[in-house]
């Protein structure tokens, strides 16, 4: 009891740095860091085929007509004037998910490397020899001994920043982000695919244009009008679609900026924090 109460500190530290050492080889964060950084990377992936899709769409709109000439004359409506401006917004949409797919991509080498079986060994011996300094089995010289603290602590630093940064963005996007990025890729899917048929719509008018007679065409566009179609309705509808989309497009845009770019910029700075700190903290006295 009383060797307990002597070396309490002692032995705190002990287990502490016992329990970093089976965390290093056990790979426990590790596996949880793959797969959070995979689903994220499988996440921007998604996003990234979706707006490469609506830009490939829009543009084929682009210049289309798509039938909005009721009786051949009146109001002429060419959605891809509509759509530019969301277009615009989609490009740079792709550029962001490009640089934020290849974040996640540095950041899956990174914890490849820092968990390697190598690297992880290290840190591992390093936590030991830690805990035969604490209780003094080896006499050294102080500065000896803080410089060995020192580089054990920048390994244990360097082994945890991925799967900890990895594991607490996850939670971070679970907790705040994960509802805005179903329903801002779920309409973005939505939208691909009116834009889409939209498309075909437009083709489908000029095709069979072509193949009617001036009578046919006359008749066919005055049903047409007087039936269905409303050219303000579908104008309106088409800037309410554009405003829509460009909201989602902007939602994913802070979801993946915040996720993969500023959120590992402050865990990385964070970390520089920790390591200037450990640099010039003394260990032993």
């Amino acid at each position: 009891m009383n060797f307990i109460k002597t070396n309490y500190p002692k032995i705190l530290i002990t287990l502490l740095l016992l329990l970093l050492a089976f965390f290093s080889v056990s790979k426990t964060f590790d596996n949880y860091g793959e797969q959070y950084t995979d689903e994220g990377f499988e996440r921007s992936l998604v996003s990234f085929a979706i707006a490469k899709g609506l830009n490939g769409a829009i543009s084929i709109v682009q210049g289309t007509e798509v039938a909005l000439e009721p009786a051949g004359v009146g109001v002429i409506l060419t959605p891809g004037q509509i759509l530019d401006p969301a277009n615009d917004l989609i490009e740079r949409f792709s550029w962001i998910m490009l640089i934020c797919t290849i974040s996640l991509g540095i950041q899956s080498i990174l914890l490849n490397i820092f968990s390697s079986f190598y690297f992880s060994t290290v840190v591992t011996a390093s936590l030991f020899l830690m805990v035969l300094f604490v209780w003094n089995k080896y006499e050294a010289p102080v500065q000896i001994k803080n410089i060995l603290y020192r580089v054990a602590a920048l390994l244990i630093i360097l082994r945890f920043f991925i799967p900890v940064m990895a594991v607490t963005s996850e939670g971070m996007y679970t907790a705040f982000l994960e509802p805005m990025y179903v329903e801002s890729t779920q309409q973005l899917e939505y939208s691909d695919k009116t834009i889409t048929e939209l498309s075909k719509e437009g083709a489908t008018a000029r095709n069979e244009s072509e193949e009617l007679s001036w009578y046919q065409a006359l008749t066919q566009n005055i049903n047409s009008t007087i039936d269905t179609f409303d050219v303000d309705k579908r104008v309106e509808e088409l800037k309410q679609e554009v405003e829509s989309l460009t909201n989602h497009i902007i939602d994913l845009i802070v979801i993946f900026t915040m996720q993969t770019i500023l959120f590992p910029l402050l865990f990385l700075w964070l970390s520089l924090k920790l390591i200037k700190v450990n640099f010039s903290f003394r260990y032993f006295d």
